[in-house]
This record gives C-alpha cells, structure tokens and sequence, in this order.
C-alpha cells in the first residue's frame, strides 16, 4: 500500500446524520458488498491456484508473474467493494467503486420517483396495497 493511500484512509471523514432510513440504506449496501467481496474470494480461490501452476509450468525466470497479477487485481478490487469504508468514496481522484455505484443508483430512482416515473407510480400501488390489508385486517376483526 502506498503512503498517500494511507494518508487518505485516515483522513477525517464529514459529520453525518444519523438517522432509520441512512441505516436501512447503510446495511442493504453492506449486504451487496459483502456479497461481492465473497463472491471475489470464491472466484480467486481457483485462480490462485492456476496462477501458480501457469507460473510454475510456463516460466522459469519469473514464475510469481500470474500471482503478482491476480494479487493486484485483488487489492484494485478490495477498493472497488470497500467493504468497510476503508477508503474515501467522495475522493475525487478514486475511480469508479460500488459507493458510487450505490448512489447513482440512488440518485436515478429518486429523480425518477420526484418525476411521477416508474418508481413513484410502484410507491403509489405499494402505499394503496398495504391499505388495503390493513383495511382487510381491520374488518376480519
């Protein structure tokens, strides 16, 4: 890991608010993260395996080149997931990672949803049906 890497995982993050929903928003992501995070380890098992065995059979000068590979691929993705918020999403200079990912996605439903699309008209039969079985609830009573 290189200094300024550590430098901006220390970095004093903003203040946020606490709140239900930023909670509920909070463990969904995790959920996919953490889910991604095993689904990389499932993958790179089987690699690593194979990476050793190419590098065994194919060069003799330098038979760590495919595990160095996959090692590498492993740490870019361990900042993309950012499973535990190790590193900074609002950092300008990081690319493209799964918070942002989550937020956009965010971003598009919302501004969907203010716009009476998809998204506000699904609210609108959700809010309706559950009226209706508390309606249904209340008269079986």
């Amino acid at each position: 890991m290189a200094a300024s890497d550590s430098n901006r995982e220390r970095m004093p993050r903003k203040p946020r608010q606490h709140s239900r929903p930023r909670l509920i928003r909070r463990v969904l992501l995790l959920q996919v993260k953490l889910f991604a995070d095993g689904l990389r380890d499932f993958v790179m098992m089987p690699l690593s395996l194979a990476a050793a065995a190419l590098g065994i059979l194919s060069s003799r000068n330098e038979p760590e080149v495919y595990l160095d590979r996959l090692m590498h691929f492993g740490r870019e993705s361990d900042r993309w997931i950012n499973l535990f918020d190790h590193y900074d999403p609002d950092d300008p200079r990081r690319p493209v990672s799964l918070d942002r990912l989550a937020e956009e996605l965010e971003a598009t439903v919302l501004r969907d949803y203010e716009n009476g699309g998809l998204s506000a008209r699904g609210a609108e039969h959700l809010r309706d049906l559950v009226g209706r079985l508390r309606r249904g609830r209340g008269e079986a009573t």
